[in-house]
């Protein structure tokens, strides 16, 4: 941008190899708004568009009259570009779409609905709803309905506005919004799992069970179907075809990585063998006691949180009644209710119904899978994200490597190496042999 006499030019190339594209305003405020915009747009953006977003004409002042824009669109409030996005929003998930409005309908349009859209600036409007988003949920919520209102924005530029106020400014590393720490995943060693599983209530046990032998997510637990079964054989797998999602529609997997078979162990393949006589191909595997299919809350809450909390309980040293209601003599053990002690008889963690996704890559680990196998078999879209939380658990070879170090420095000479190699090998041997029961029958498809 720079100064032409009276006026002001800004002038920017389209794209690393495209033409110049020149704007003069006869205001300075009226040329920085143009910059901004070509910035806002990483400089893929035309002067046509630019004059169109800030003075409301399709060329400049010299093209013909009747070529020219009768009128600027006027901005609407951001409840009625919230419905209007959302009406235009066809190239996501139903799940997904569902989603963003109940974000945006819940969080965005309360507080920031009746502003203009152009009218609404990063300062006054989007950092004050950003701190109190932030008092009331976590950070990783705070985040989805930044990303989601940042869409939002984004989608009105340069028809309502030149810039989207949620953009990191110039300047700044980043948008100041709450940290999301990584959760830690909780890995069950195959006796915490037996604590697990024993605790559970014939509704869930079955399922719990197939889900440590086989790492599969619980919405492809519940949407799984007895056509989806290959029994027979020396081989026998399943096929991950279709998802349980939230609100109670089956759905494609959540990628194609994600549409899978999966070898099972023969405990599973013999518990699934026994679950599905007398059904028709198109019955769900699993179902709530009702018959119907199962809720994901239902199912936490009804059953999985007191399952863990059983697992915890410790019969030597059980917890403490706690007083119900206003009556003194009252007291019980809540269903939720756990002890403290550190027997090893009860379950120490609190797991996630999704760690025993975990649980089952760390026993292929530990039985020797190679990671680009593990990867097709949980359904991972990338070997990186495998690596990336599995990663940690790789300590196969270490002791041998461990030893040869101890041999070479026992008196600061070399030693013979030949032990040294012997050692690895009956290390990686061992390794491979430390097969979980859960996954019997798996180790020789590594």
């Amino acid at each position: 941008m720079k100064p032409r006499g009276r006026s002001y030019e800004v002038r920017w190339r389209s794209g690393r190899q495209g033409d110049w594209q020149t704007c003069t305003f006869a205001t300075e405020k009226l040329a920085q708004a143009a910059k901004d915009l070509a910035e806002a747009r990483h400089h893929k953006i035309s002067d046509t568009d630019v004059y169109a977003a800030l003075l409301g004409i399709d060329q400049v002042d010299d093209e013909p009259e009747d070529e020219q824009r009768e009128e600027v669109e006027r901005s609407p409030t951001l409840a009625a570009w919230v419905d209007e996005w959302l009406t235009l929003k066809v190239d996501v998930a139903e799940s997904t779409h569902k989603e963003y409005a109940r974000m945006l309908r819940g969080r965005v349009v309360p507080v920031l609905g009746d502003l203009r859209v152009d009218e609404i600036s990063r300062d006054k409007d989007i950092d004050p709803w950003k701190v109190n988003l932030s008092a009331d949920l976590m950070p990783a919520g705070v985040q989805k309905h930044w990303a989601v209102l940042s869409m939002v924005m984004r989608d009105a530029v340069p028809r309502f506005r030149p810039d989207n106020p949620l953009d990191r400014q110039p300047g700044h590393r980043s948008n100041g919004l709450p940290k999301v720490y990584k959760y830690n995943a909780c890995f069950l060693s195959t006796e915490e799992a037996r604590l697990l599983v024993a605790a559970c209530p014939d509704a869930i046990r079955d399922l719990v069970r197939v889900a440590l032998g086989t790492g599969m997510r619980m919405g492809e637990i519940f949407g799984l179907r007895v056509g989806s079964l290959e029994l027979r054989g020396e081989r026998p797998a399943l096929y991950v075809e279709q998802t349980l999602r939230r609100g109670g529609t089956f759905a494609e997997p959540k990628s194609e990585r994600s549409r899978r078979s999966i070898l099972l162990p023969k405990t599973v393949a013999a518990l699934l063998a026994d679950r599905i006589k007398n059904k028709r191909r198109g019955d769900l595997v699993f179902t709530a006691p009702g018959g119907k299919p199962w809720d994901a809350n239902n199912f936490r809450s009804r059953y999985w949180d007191k399952a863990v909390a059983a697992a915890q309980r410790c019969a030597a040293h059980p917890p403490t009644p706690a007083k119900v209601g206003n009556v003194k003599k009252v007291r019980r053990v809540s269903d939720l209710a756990v002890s403290s002690c550190e027997c090893t008889t009860r379950l120490q963690q609190r797991p996630r119904f999704h760690d025993l996704r975990h649980s089952h890559v760390a026993y292929l680990i530990d039985a020797g899978w190679d990671f680009f196998v593990i990867q097709h078999h949980i359904g991972h879209a990338s070997i990186k994200t495998t690596f990336d939380v599995y990663g940690h658990r790789l300590t196969r070879g270490d002791k041998a490597r461990l030893k040869a170090l101890d041999e070479r420095l026992t008196d600061g000479t070399v030693t013979d190496m030949q032990g040294a190699k012997k050692g690895r090998k009956k290390a990686a041997k061992k390794s491979k042999g430390n097969i979980s029961p859960f996954i019997e029958g798996l180790g020789e498809a590594a």
